[in-house]
């Protein structure tokens, strides 16, 4: 018997039913879960493709992120100097007692000084220990029952911790204060925190970095989430100027900003993720700024000084007026595709703009190969420049990222040209690469009297290489991370360039007796750019003057800079022992034997409480409070802060949609 046509449309209207009741309920369970309900393991990655602070279960089968609840970051700026406090706020959603590891990024000038661990009730703090030993004491407590929490440095600017013993249900807090200083260019200030860690391209046959004991595997593997974390995060800044502000804004997220007589707060919105880069950057109103500003802080042993020397501004926009040869090498590598290859195709274009017709250039791009727009070095007019454009336009993101080679090949170039102009090569890359040192020694071998000055492109650039491949170069380094900056930025960038205001710096220090000064070697000074120094002083210097002399276009030029008007300045010590440290690690890539440096490093990473590549902080409570051993389980987390009824509504929604299906296809049978 066939059914007639009410009876169709009854069957189809109670399987349609069916299956809109079997999406609603689905699609409620799916915004029901957390994020972590839905994970599922992944292929293994190593610690060089950890993107966002994450919590990593460490059981038999690899490194599994934990649910997550918020990241905060509260920022302190008085004047030139931040405090920073990242708090992170986790949950062992598992059933059992777990290790886990805490991988997150920091700036690359952050000196940490302080780690604290909160589990639950109780709250576990750090003492400094040299990293083996470091690493004894925390593997005692974690087979004694007793929590424990040991912060390594795997890289220049990426960190991690490993906790032991975290009970079923336990809320982990873990909470780091560090210092830095704000970096201060063409009259702007600008704080970058990073909320994320770009995956780091690992050339073949890359070597152990220099900076990592061999005790730091890159062996450690996690599993990865298919999908990509973007774990909430709120940025609060406690913005204390010392004067009025002309402009405060944020280009990498939307902001609120509140100001008061204290100064300026400035928060993240509720809807915050950490996807990117945060970025704030302020004008003051003054235009006439004071030409230095001195911080000091007085220990028993020593006083320890700041300084910020800002230069005058050229009187002649015409700069030196040298004719120049430009090599300029562009990544179009795989971690390039998207907004970054956009921002380099839009950047190279405006540094090709700002040359002049007597200046001569050549283009070099790369991913695992390299090649270049023309044999040799063009003049900057007519058919040449107009051809590069269109190549430049054409520029597109595939494949591995191979700075080394490139690098050698540009340095090469440059090397055989035998021109009488000032060479200068200009990268512009992410720099997501993990073989940090063998770049910066290859700089360091083969720079000449070159200068070599980085852009640092997309919302997570390697800060730490991108500020060392300038540093080594003696150039500037830049970062552009949104297309509406991209062409002021870079054109800010090159005015800089062609116009160095002091040159061949010597430092008098009068009376002071300074015992160590960083850095030792002293940059080319270029409009807008201050020179920042660290100092030790003999504790009974309390006044004198430090002159800064230079080459100008106008002739000899002296800056005298009063100590007497130094102001305290909380940290002030750190960061002159984290610029030393810096300058012990950066000799590593200039031939200085490397049980000479860590011994050095291990001595002030003790003495000043600072977490080096051979130094760490570890933290152990007196008391085993843990359920049960630490075990290796396989599965992935479970429901994070307390769970949801998502799995119920899923159940019963696939079973009123198979049910519906059902209905439909017995009424619909052939004969019927």
């Amino acid at each position: 018997m066939r059914l007639g046509a009410s009876h169709r449309d009854r069957a189809l209207g109670i399987g349609s039913l069916g299956l809109l009741l079997c999406l609603a309920l689905v699609g409620n369970a799916a915004q029901a879960q957390p994020p972590a309900q839905a994970w599922t393991p992944g292929e293994p990655l190593g610690l060089n493709d950890v993107g966002s602070g994450e919590l990593l279960w460490k059981s038999e089968a690899g490194l599994i992120p934990l649910p997550m609840v918020r990241t905060d970051v509260e920022l302190t700026v008085t004047g030139v100097l931040l405090h920073g406090e990242v708090r992170q706020i986790f949950r062992n959603a598992t059933d059992e007692t777990i290790e886990v590891l805490y991988a997150f990024p920091l700036p690359s000038r952050a000196a940490i000084h302080t780690m604290e661990m909160v589990i639950g009730d109780r709250t576990i703090r750090s003492e400094i220990r040299e990293r083996a030993e470091a690493r004894r004491t925390y593997e005692k407590a974690k087979q004694s029952g007793r929590k424990a929490a040991l912060l390594d440095q795997h890289r220049a600017n990426l960190f991690k911790i490993a906790a032991a013993n975290i009970n079923p249900g336990e809320t982990v807090t873990v909470v780091l204060e560090y210092f830095e200083e704000l970096a201060y260019e063409n009259g702007a200030y600008e704080l970058r925190f990073p909320l994320c860690f770009t995956p780091r391209f690992v050339p073949p046959d890359d070597a152990q970095p220099l900076a990592s004991p061999s005790v730091d595997r890159l062996a450690e593997q996690l599993l990865a989430p298919q999908r990509s974390v973007r774990p909430p995060a709120r940025v609060r800044v406690n913005l204390r100027p010392g004067v009025a502000l002309d402009r405060v804004e944020s280009t990498s997220h939307a902001v609120s900003v509140h100001e008061s007589e204290e100064g300026y707060r400035i928060s993240t919105t509720e809807s915050s993720i950490a996807d990117r880069d945060f970025l704030l950057r302020w004008t003051s109103l003054l235009e006439d700024r004071p030409s230095a500003t001195v911080f000091v802080e007085d220990r028993d042993d020593a006083r320890y000084a700041l300084l910020m020397i800002s230069p005058p501004r050229p009187t002649s926009e015409a700069g030196l007026g040298l004719p120049t040869e430009t090599l300029f090498v562009v990544d179009v590598s795989g971690s390039m595709a998207g907004p970054s290859i956009s921002q380099a195709r839009q950047a190279l274009l405006a540094a090709l703009d700002r040359l002049r017709p007597e200046d001569t250039f050549n283009i070099l791009r790369f991913n695992h190969l390299n090649d270049v727009f023309r044999e040799g070095f063009e003049f900057a007019e007519g058919d040449s420049l107009e051809s590069a454009q269109e190549w430049v336009r054409a520029l597109s993101a595939d494949g591995g990222t191979m700075i080394y080679p490139a690098l050698m090949r540009g340095l090469n170039l440059l090397a055989a040209s035998r021109t009488s102009r000032a060479q200068r090569l200009v990268f512009l890359t992410d720099g997501a690469v993990s073989n940090e040192a063998e770049i910066l020694r290859g700089i360091s071998e083969r720079i000449g009297d070159a200068r070599l000055h980085t852009i640092g492109i997309g919302n997570a650039p390697n800060e730490y290489l991108m500020r060392k491949m300038a540093w080594f170069g003696r150039g500037l380094c830049e970062f552009v991370s949104s297309d509406g900056e991209t062409g002021n930025r870079i054109d800010a960038f090159f005015s800089r360039l062609d116009r160095p205001v002091m040159i061949d710096l010597d430092l008098d220090w009068g009376g002071a007796s300074p015992e160590q000064v960083y850095p030792a070697r002293l940059p080319d000074l270029h409009a807008g750019q201050p020179l920042v120094l660290y100092a030790r002083i003999d504790s009974s210097s309390r006044g004198g003057s430090v002159t800064l002399r230079g080459q100008s276009r106008e002739g000899w030029l002296e800056i005298a800079v009063p100590l007497q008007d130094a102001v305290a300045g909380p940290g002030v010590a750190t960061r002159w022992a984290r610029a030393k440290v810096g300058s012990l690690m950066d000799s590593l890539h200039e031939g200085v034997p490397a049980a000479d440096v860590r011994t050095a490093v291990i001595d002030v990473g003790l003495d000043y409480g600072l977490v080096t590549a051979y130094t760490s902080l570890v933290a152990v409570e007196q008391v085993p409070t843990a359920l049960d051993a630490s075990n290796a389980v396989r599965r992935a987390a479970a429901l994070p802060m307390g769970g949801t009824d998502g799995p119920l509504r899923l159940r019963l929604g696939l079973l009123l949609g198979v049910l519906g299906l059902g209905l439909l296809a017995l009424r619909l049978r052939p004969g019927q």
